[in-house]
């Protein structure tokens, strides 16, 4: 959170007069977490810059060859694409003819645009990059008929494929991929790694293709595609010092069977590894590989190439375990592109996303939310790879033995050497006479300060504490109070235990909300206390807890439309394949992920398509969805998971090698159901087929699994599917005018004697607030309060979770109590971005915009649209900066709603005064200034001015490296002036003596909403830049405000930073010879005051300020003009 309180001049803190601005303070903290103003690392200054520019794709008018053919091949034995074929060569010689008119009329229209990547395949368009202001001549052409956004793309096995039932299918069928073919798109693939031993394979004829020194029998295919940014490792399809997750990604999907990894720092030796198809071929297309802050991400040119050359390659599956935030499906090039590979008779297997923890319902990402994908969520395996916890009295039960221990820092020799005692902090009696809250938090009234717990009441123990309340930090010092040596946190998450994300002050680590129920229980039964003994080393521990949706994996439905998703549930955690030595030390690894998850289906894909040659995309979609089973929503595995977390359930391949039907679609998605005006309903037909014997009657019912009053299913009894033939199945969904608002989902069962299947349903009663919320126009500027007017709206989604999860885990996530204020503007042209910002409210409120659709605050556009931060790059990222925004959005109406909520932990109204700043179009980074380039060593204050013209300056964003390794962020910024205060805290290092050449960070507000890449710089909206600071054993002062030849007039705020060896004992402010004021006391080396100017004459004046220390004095001058 930021913008918290605006300080006066009384508190020495001084603002420009003239736009009677105020510096204010910049809060960092985010539910349990907290950024911290000083942090190591350093800053590097961008080579180039390709400063209002952006790239995109551009689609042409003719379809690609996928969609043209998608027909021809229907009267083959095969439903692959044949690229090869006469018509095919014909086609795509079409297709370059016409390009090369449409590039030809680029050039004429916009010559200073770059064309890089062409497809033909999966889309007919290429890349492009240009000038922002050309977007609307570029859509102008008369080629063009789609523009696409450039989108940012991350990277999101021993005993797991048997919880999907490959070692049933291979030991039933005997087969494993042989012949099968998967492209995996991702960071690349070290062919020489143990579990790809190209022993017993050889090539298909046509292969090896790519970059042949990169191959092998068993890797076929080696390609890389590199961006402009890359640099000369993106030209490689494996880079040592950089790639890792493609090796255990292809290691998942089709590892070599009986491979031995040898213990690493995260497991111990484990033999008999296998990947689900370890006989399928792989093929090798490297896509992430441009440098970014937190690693190697890929953009939309390059996967769409990727996908295009994997299907020109014969590739039976793709699996894509990378994704981003989801934007508007129709300016996502990757969701025709996953249509076209489907098309051409390859199935696309992608990553669900891991971000459900962070915001979660409608946190699956893109191109997972592409129809034609397969979207796969992660489940727990059946076994952990960690230390443990064990209960060492003799009648502790077998549950209470090695139970899985997430540690922050390893474990202290002491806890793995000798018994230790662990105490149920409720045993404990408080302060208060009553027993200490579990938590270990502060009253109601303010979780997050001293608890009840008694000084020393528990020196020398372990204190086992919920997870929840208040923040990781307040835990940690409330139990330092009562003296404990570490603490246990039982996590309040299903599932296993969780890493606490951050460094505490003492020993402590984290088991699963099970295991803590479990030791808690135990506890009190020996009257709050019994020994433990922890185990350091990673070990296998088996916990047959396989099958839990993990915290981390993303959730349906999709932000835009509202399509459920994902579609299916894999084991994604702790899973051991393989990986890159150089990366992780070892050549096998441990990783969590939906990452994992989904190179377990593209295995069962490419198991499916060796025995059924025949199936389509479709048809192996519908067969796995079809014949999922339960995945669990509760630790202890007694609850099924929603649809929106597992989609149609947990693989099960044996199952469907013999699905009996095929559904279309796989899943049933009937949006939203708005009831405002009246009663609402929708309908939707799905067809069933033999799928070879299921012809037949069969019984149709519903698995309800959340159902809204009011709102109800209507099917029919039964259908009759004739042998070899298909039927359709009519389903309508209503809701009467009285119907309870939420979601609705669950299963619609086909039920034939022992055979069952299902198929998923979602939809959601709604009757926004928003449509009875007064609208008017969105300015550049304009004030408001959300202390006034009735609240209308209490929560915004989707997604549904953007400030994290309630500090409980559980009820609303978020209370917008605030009475909202509505805004409306319209795009009616290209643009890259457009949003607003809260840039100023006031004392103790927090006011936040959201950026919907249209007037339903069920409609947030996705990520960007929340005030929060959702650029993984930036150090703010996940932090709520007040800021909402919309990336590459269609020509439309849109709305912004401004609203406050409460504090999540007392409960606190934060509604206030505002002012909101919007923008259109910003693709420019601000404009950073050193002004104290010259300051005592020490701690002396330093200060910059940072503008920007746009969507104005993201305060959080604000550092500046004063010495090698240190980060300084900045204390206050005042949007008016721009001035920012960087004061150095006792505990970060001091200035030192002589010249150290620095650098400073700054991004506009929309950095924070960049989730696509603008042009060729990852960050185009961020400045960084040299930034020099000599420390000298003098005093010095430089002046801060009145900026240099403004006009001043009224009262005028003069303010200096001032830093001296010694005691500074006064600062004299003159205007000319004539003294102003004297000052003898500053605020973190601030020295402010306030000249009248009603006396002075209109004009120049030359101002001057003398600091005098010691003995020593110094002075600065600055040149105004007083106006009237």
């Amino acid at each position: 959170m930021r913008r918290v309180v605006l300080l006066p001049l009384a508190a020495a803190l001084i603002l420009t007069s003239a736009a009677s601005a105020t510096l204010q303070p910049i809060r960092r903290s985010h539910g349990e977490f907290s950024l911290p103003r000083v942090r190591a690392g350093t800053l590097k200054i961008p080579a180039a810059s390709s400063r209002g520019r952006l790239t995109v794709l551009v689609g042409l008018r003719l379809p690609p060859l996928a969609a043209y053919n998608r027909n021809l091949f229907s009267a083959v034995s095969t439903s692959r694409l044949n690229v090869h074929s006469s018509s095919s060569r014909l086609y795509l010689a079409q297709l370059a003819r016409a390009q090369s008119a449409a590039a030809a009329e680029l050039k004429r229209a916009i010559p200073s645009a770059r064309i890089s990547y062409r497809y033909r395949v999966v889309l007919d368009g290429f890349s492009v990059s240009l000038p922002a202001r050309k977007l609307p001549a570029l859509a102008r052409l008369k080629a063009v008929t789609k523009i696409y956004p450039s989108v940012r793309y991350a990277l999101d096995t021993n005993q797991s494929p048997a919880i999907i039932g490959a070692d049933q299918m291979w030991a039933t069928t005997g087969d494993r991929g042989d012949g099968i073919k998967i492209g995996v798109v991702d960071d690349g693939i070290d062919q020489g790694n143990p579990f790809f031993s190209p022993t017993g394979f050889s090539y298909p004829a046509g292969f090896p293709r790519g970059q042949t020194r990169f191959t092998t029998p068993k890797v076929i295919v080696a390609r890389s595609f590199p961006i402009p940014g890359s640099g000369a490792q993106g030209k490689l399809p494996l880079y040592r010092q950089g790639s890792f997750h493609g090796t255990h990604v292809a290691g998942i999907a089709a590892g070599d069977a009986g491979t031995t990894a040898p213990a690493g720092p995260d497991h111990p030796t484990v033999t008999g590894l296998s990947g689900v198809a370890p006989r399928a071929w792989l093929g090798n297309y490297r896509v992430f590989n441009t440098p970014t802050p937190t690693g190697y991400d890929a953009f939309t040119p390059q996967i769409v190439a990727a996908f295009e050359s994997a299907v020109t390659d014969g590739m039976d599956v793709i699996n894509f375990s990378g994704g981003g935030p989801q934007v508007d499906p129709i300016s996502d090039a990757l969701v025709e592109a996953v249509r076209n590979v489907a098309n051409a008779g390859v199935v696309p297997v992608i990553a669900a996303g891991n971000d459900r923890d962070d915001w979660g319902l409608g946190s699956v990402g893109s191109p997972g939310t592409a129809p034609d994908a397969i979207s796969v969520a992660a489940v727990s395996n059946s076994h952990v790879f960690t230390p443990s916890l064990n209960v060492t009295t003799s009648d502790a039960p077998a549950t209470l033995k090695n139970i899985p221990f997430q540690d922050v820092l390893p474990i202290p020799a002491a806890w793995t050497s000798a018994d230790q005692t662990l105490t149920d902090v409720g045993t404990i009696v408080g302060t208060d006479g009553s027993p200490v809250e579990r938590h270990l938090c502060g009253p109601a009234s303010n979780p997050n300060t001293r608890g009840s717990l008694p000084p020393d009441s528990a020196r020398g123990t372990i204190l086992l504490v919920s997870r929840g309340v208040c923040a990781f930090t307040t835990k940690a010092a409330n139990a330092q109070i009562g003296g404990a040596a570490g603490i246990v946190l039982a996590d309040n998450r299903p599932g296993e235990a969780n890493f606490i994300p951050l460094q505490l002050p003492l020993d402590a680590g984290m088991v699963s909300d099970l295991d803590g129920a479990r030791l808690r229980a135990y506890l009190d039964s020996k009257g709050g206390r019994a020994t433990v003994r922890f185990v350091r080393a990673f070990n296998q521990l088996n916990t047959g807890r396989s099958g839990i949706i993990t915290s981390f994996s993303s959730a349906g439905p999709t932000d835009f439309g509202h399509q459920l998703k994902p579609d299916l549930a894999a084991p994604g955690g702790q899973i051991l394949s393989a990986t890159l030595p150089e990366a992780l030390g070892e050549p096998f690894a441990v990783f969590d992920g939906t990452s994992m998850a989904t190179p377990h289906v593209a295995g069962a894909a490419a198991l499916l398509i060796a025995r059924h040659r025949s199936w389509t995309p479709a048809e192996i979609k519908s067969a796995l969805m079809s014949t999922a089973g339960a995945a669990w929503a509760d630790t202890a595995r007694t609850q099924e998971a929603s649809v929106l977390l597992e989609g149609a359930g947990l693989v099960n391949v044996p199952r469907a090698d013999n699905p009996k039907l095929f559904t279309t679609p796989a899943s049933l998605s009937f949006e939203d159901l708005d009831v405002t005006a009246g009663s609402a309903r929708r309908s939707l037909l799905f067809e069933v087929q033999d799928a070879g014997g299921g012809g037949g009657t069969w019984s149709l019912g519903l698995q309800t699994q959340a159902a809204t009053s009011g709102a109800f299913v209507e099917l029919p009894a039964t259908v009759a599917v004739p042998l070899g033939g298909t039927a359709e199945i009519p389903v309508v969904v209503r809701a009467n005018a009285t119907a309870a608002t939420g979601d609705n989902g669950g299963f619609i069962t086909l039920t034939q004697g022992s055979d069952v299947r299902r198929v998923p349903y979602y939809f959601a009663v709604e009757r926004p607030g928003a449509e009875i919320t007064p609208v008017v126009p969105l300015k550049k500027l304009q004030t408001g309060d959300t202390r006034t007017g009735k609240s209308n709206i209490s929560q915004y989604r989707f997604p549904t979770s953007p400030f994290g999860p309630p500090p409980t885990y559980t009820g609303a996530p978020m209370d917008e109590s605030g009475g909202e204020k509505l805004y409306s503007f319209h795009i009616s042209q290209p643009v890259a971005n457009a949003g607003a910002a809260i840039v100023g409210v006031s004392a103790g409120a927090l006011v936040e915009p959201w950026l919907l659709g249209s007037r339903d605050e069920n409609d947030v556009q996705g990520y960007p649209g929340t005030p929060v931060n959702a650029n993984v790059l930036t150090n703010g990222y996940r932090l709520d900066v007040g800021v909402a925004g919309v990336v590459f959005p269609r020509e439309k109406r849109y709305y912004v709603a401004v609203d406050s909520g409460r504090d999540i932990f007392t409960g606190r109204s934060l509604a206030g005064a505002y002012e909101l700043r919007s923008w259109v179009n910003d693709v420019t980074p601000p404009k950073f200034k050193l002004l104290t380039k010259r300051v005592a060593a020490g701690r002396p204050l330093l200060a910059a001015r940072v503008t920007d013209l746009g969507s104005g300056v993201d305060p959080l964003s604000l550092v500046i490296e004063y010495r090698n390794n240190v980060l300084l962020g900045a204390s206050l910024y005042d949007p008016a002036s721009g001035l920012a205060l960087f004061g150095i805290p006792r505990s970060a290092p001091p200035v030192r003596r002589g010249l150290f050449k620095g650098a400073a960070l700054a991004a506009d507000n929309q950095e924070s909403k960049n989730v696509d890449q603008i042009g060729a710089n990852v960050l185009p909206n961020t400045t960084i830049k040299r930034a020099n600071v000599r420390g000298t054993t003098r005093p010095t002062v430089t002046w801060l405000l009145p900026l240099g030849t403004s006009c001043v007039k009224g009262s005028a705020s003069l303010a200096v930073a001032a830093s001296a060896p010694s005691k500074i004992k006064a600062i004299r402010f003159y205007d000319g010879r004539r003294l102003i004021k004297t000052v003898r006391k500053g605020t973190i080396g601030l020295y402010g005051a306030s000249w009248r100017t009603g006396t002075a004459k209109r004009g120049p004046h030359k101002l001057r300020v003398v600091l005098q220390s010691r003995g020593r004095s110094v002075q600065a001058r600055r040149n105004v003009r007083v106006c009237r």
